[in-house]
């Protein structure tokens, strides 16, 4: 739904209920179809939502500082770089941690 337009009177709602263009993406995308031209972002999809995105987090903390080599379509190792590793990849890349 990249080509959403919005009419000029969803966009005075928005901005009185202080919906950003983001939100209205982000509602189409995990809500529940109610009708044909009507979405709802259910109390049972947020949860849904909510609980995805801490799996989603748990995985992230577990693999900090996984490394995967590739050679082109394969996988040949992957291990855990180690902090001094990590580190010294954050110094190069410009992003400190």
């Amino acid at each position: 739904m990249n080509d959403l337009r919005f009419t000029s009177h969803a966009e005075a709602r928005m901005r009185q209920r202080g919906y950003r263009d983001a939100d209205i993406g982000f509602v189409l995308s995990v809500a529940t179809r109610v009708s044909e031209d009507a979405f709802f972002l259910s109390d049972k999809d947020a949860a849904r939502e909510i609980e995805r995105r801490r799996h989603e987090i748990q995985a992230l903390e577990r693999l900090r500082g996984t490394k995967v080599i590739l050679e082109g379509e394969s996988c040949i190792t992957i291990y855990h770089a180690g902090r001094k590793a990590a580190r010294a990849h954050s110094r190069k890349s410009g992003r400190l941690s």
